[in-house]
């Protein structure tokens, strides 16, 4: 604020926001016209409007009228959480569960305890219904503290926008049509010769499709739902009369196009798209749509649901923070699946070849393992559970053993998953976010949140897909490793790395209502172990990361959500003093963890928040600034990056990097953590609510769709 008030003092004015206030809300690219083009796909004209110069008070002028706006948040937020955890005091009963019971627990706890899981806290949320949008929130006594601490997010956000130049704002992909909008009527339909007028030079589209299909080259991971030789065969088809083409064929060629310049964007530019990739990507991700929406999904057209799928992919590699729009892609992604009975097994079908078989086989593991990562990754209900699918899991096989002779009613026996296959991947893949996929289930599901047995066998079924991982995509994430646990310029070392990562974030996710639960019944001692040990591990993969690997949504809740657990640990083990001799590991990891966020603080904001936050609430387990600065940890990694950054489908793009030295904690702490970590013992963390909350969207800003 003092350079802002220097400023105003020097005579220079606040520049007049040229976008509109949803667009700056949103961070969109806004076109400027009256109502804007975003304003206008969203159905929200009225909400589209300009800050004039009449309108804008200064901010030293709001400043002196009204005191620091941003002061009086924190104080507001700070009366909430001191008056719930004042109400939660004056409610609990001294005889009720105590998570932090200094007195060592008894041998017969268990038998004092019901043997579900019904007493751990759980909220079925509730629907909010405004003039405009329909959307689902966890329902608890945090969310008017969450609530504030978002509104406390957005005025942040709106006061540092107020304070930039234009000239510093950065283009967005998103300042288009986003995800599921495409589906739904938000791009207008086209005729068919605008839509070829569109296609690059035949020259051209040769060089890009090879690329595509070429498995351990291209960066970003694309399921391998499309037969080359078939689609080869039909390009070649196409080129001799392009008019009669079908329309959804064409759909999918521009979904490869798009991905292919998505790539380009991602890994660096030929000469002849030098400074294009951005702009065509955006184009034939529209044309993609034009083509699904003339051709009309709804009818069960060849192709249909690879388009989809495609399309898909590039939304998932295009948009980091999407998880409801992801969603509800998902869900039109599954209906038109089983519209088309994909559910169903090939091999009660007498009209399609084997070859065919075989791939609606791929497609259809590629759908449910989405609908699975989008249901665990945003936190909602699966759609396939449902659903009755006898369609096995596909053959481990190379495509040069399937046969393009349709003719061909008999495929070679699946190999083994210790011999690796452009499909093992998939495979392997599937099997674990299967796991996930149930865990998304049990924590949407009341009847199935009430029994610590169900928790026992999702456990068993995430423990024994992890087991089934061949060694070849195995990475073993020790803490205080000095070697580095995976190739570091080997693609499918990566595409490992997110399956573990996964593995473990599902641990935490499954099993961390009951850490506290641990203290006192042995029952739940196995939910504290696997808790612990995923958020070590997950915290370990910490160090072999670059700062640009912080802007992705995913990466940075996943590290948040290892950091939770353990700081939820130290907490209980802080009550019970016996225990602290065997905390200096957690706190040792955490250490190393908060200086890794430190050095990542230029990548993103949220990366610098996150910092802060970890950096205050670690001061509240020390001493002292003298004990926390002789014991901060300095670490060095010989190893750098060898690669450029790559995408990939279900986890963001890592890369490898040396560690930085230790941060140097401040020294008065933070009061709203230390209030939160005070908090009585039978005061439950909805986990819920906070997975909502660090998701990075606030409520009432995020997209809803």
């Amino acid at each position: 604020m003092a350079a802002v008030a220097q400023l105003h003092k020097a005579g220079r004015r606040n520049r007049i926001p040229l976008s509109c206030d949803p667009c700056r809300s949103r961070k969109l690219k806004c076109n400027r016209e009256q109502p804007c083009q975003n304003c206008t796909a969203r159905d929200e004209l009225s909400a589209c409007k300009y800050k004039g110069s009449r309108n804008v008070s200064t901010p030293i002028a709001h400043h002196e009228a009204h005191g620091d706006p941003m002061q009086q948040r924190i104080d507001h937020l700070e009366g909430l959480v001191k008056k719930l955890i004042e109400t939660q005091r004056k409610d609990s009963t001294v005889g009720g569960s105590d998570v932090g019971n200094p007195h060592p627990r008894s041998k017969h706890a268990s038998l004092d305890v019901a043997s579900d899981a019904s007493d751990v806290g759980h909220s079925t949320g509730t629907t909010v219904i405004d003039s405009t949008h329909s959307v689902y929130r966890g329902a608890d006594d945090w969310f008017d503290v969450l609530q504030e601490i978002n509104q406390l997010k957005k005025f942040w956000n709106q006061s540092q926008d107020d304070q930039a130049s234009y000239h510093d704002v950065q283009p967005n992909l998103s300042h288009m049509v986003d995800g599921s909008s495409l589906l739904f009527g938000h791009v207008k339909p086209v005729e068919k010769m605008e839509i070829l007028a569109t296609l690059p030079l035949k020259s051209e589209v040769d060089r890009m499709i090879p690329w595509f299909f070429d498995h351990e080259n291209f960066p970003i991971i694309v399921p391998p739902i499309l037969h080359e030789a078939t689609f080869m065969s039909e390009y070649g088809e196409h080129w001799k009369n392009p008019s009669k083409t079908n329309i959804i064929w064409l759909g999918l060629l521009f979904s490869i196009l798009g991905i292919t310049m998505l790539a380009y964007r991602q890994v660096g530019e030929p000469p002849e798209y030098e400074g294009l990739s951005e702009s065509l990507f955006q184009l034939y991700r529209i044309r993609t749509a034009q083509c699904l929406l003339v051709g009309d999904i709804a009818k069960c057209l060849p192709y249909t649901l690879e388009t989809l799928r495609f399309n898909a992919t590039a939304e998932l590699n295009r948009k980091d923070d999407n998880s409801r729009g992801l969603w509800i892609m998902t869900g039109v992604i599954v209906r038109v699946a089983i519209n088309m009975g994909y559910h169903r097994d090939p091999s009660q079908l007498s009209s399609i070849s084997a070859l065919q078989g075989e791939f609606r086989r791929r497609i259809w593991l590629s759908v449910a393992s989405m609908d699975d990562m989008s249901s665990f990754g945003g936190g909602f209900p699966r759609m396939i559970p449902a659903i009755y699918s006898d369609t096995m899991e596909p053959r481990n096989l190379h495509d040069w053993e399937l046969s393009f002779d349709e003719n061909t009613t008999n495929l070679p026996p699946s190999r083994p998953l210790m011999e690796y296959t452009p499909v093992s991947y998939m495979i392997v893949k599937g099997r674990v976010f299967r796991a996930l996929g149930r865990i998304a289930d049990f924590n949407n599901n009341p009847t199935l949140n009430s029994s610590y047995e169900t928790v026992l066998e999702i456990d068993k079924a995430l423990s024994e897909a992890h087991i089934q991982i061949p060694p070849y995509m195995r990475i073993h994430l020790e803490q205080d490793s000095d070697e580095c646990p995976f190739d570091q310029t080997s693609k499918l070392a990566f595409s490992s790395l997110s399956v573990e990562c996964m593995y473990h974030k599902g641990m935490c996710t499954l099993h961390r209502k009951f850490i506290a639960k641990a203290r006192f019944n042995s029952r739940f001692d196995l939910s504290r172990e696997r808790c612990i040990t995923s958020a070590l591990a997950l915290l370990s993969c910490q160090r072999f990361l670059v700062p640009s690997w912080y802007q992705f949504s995913q990466s940075r809740q996943m590290l948040v959500l290892a950091a939770m657990v353990l700081f939820l640990e130290l907490e209980l083990r802080r009550r019970d003093s016996t225990d602290m001799q065997a905390s200096s590991s957690i706190l040792h990891a955490l250490e190393k963890s908060c200086g890794f966020w430190k050095e990542a603080r230029s990548s993103c904001e949220e990366a610098s928040r996150i910092h802060q936050t970890l950096a205050r609430m670690l001061s509240s387990f020390r001493d002292g600034p003298t004990n926390s600065s002789a014991t901060a940890v300095t670490t060095t990694s010989p190893y750098h990056a060898m690669i450029t950054p790559e995408s990939f489908e279900d986890f963001p793009r890592p890369m490898l990097t040396s560690s930085p030295s230790q941060p140097t904690y401040d020294e008065k702490g933070f009061s709203l953590e230390r209030d939160l970590f005070t908090m009585p013992n039978d005061m439950e963390i909805d986990w819920a609510t906070w997975d909502s909350f660090i998701e990075g969207n606030g409520f009432e800003d995020g997209a809803l769709y």
